[in-house]
């Protein structure tokens, strides 16, 4: 694997063991993160401890597990890195569940991540998650 998907599966890594300080050492300075509209924390950032906090407000209390993400890595031929993983949440108070399959587009650059742009299949079935717990 080339030293871009390393940097973004040291990223990934961060997320899974809640690891705040490895996943801010895998960004540079001013990162853009792009996440969907349809998202309560959705927007363009260009602070990532503003997203990983807007982030954690909305998905810290459905993610008390540790499960892999089972990610898996690719380099498109213009250099970007591109990963598949899973993104699950738990609310055992309504008894709902969401495992969906989530993409990540990462620009990285002298060893960090200057741009990433998450994509959902529907993002608006998240956000009802979020709202309501139904994930329908």
């Amino acid at each position: 694997m080339s030293q871009r998907v390393d940097v973004v599966r040291r990223l990934l890594a961060a997320v899974e063991t809640r690891n705040p300080a490895a996943l801010l050492a895998c960004y540079a300075e001013r990162p853009e993160i792009h996440e969907s509209a349809a998202l309560p924390y959705g927007g363009v950032y260009r602070d990532a401890r503003e997203h990983a906090a807007a982030f954690l407000r909305a998905w810290g209390p459905y993610q008390g597990g540790r499960e892999p993400l089972g990610a898996s890595f690719g380099e498109t031929d213009d250099g970007r890195v591109v990963a598949v993983f899973r993104h699950r949440a738990v609310d055992e108070s309504r008894g709902a569940r969401l495992d969906e399959d989530e993409v990540g587009v990462y620009d990285v650059r002298d060893g960090l991540v200057v741009r990433s742009t998450m994509l959902h299949a529907d993002p608006a079935r998240l956000a009802r998650f979020l709202a309501d717990g139904s994930g329908r």
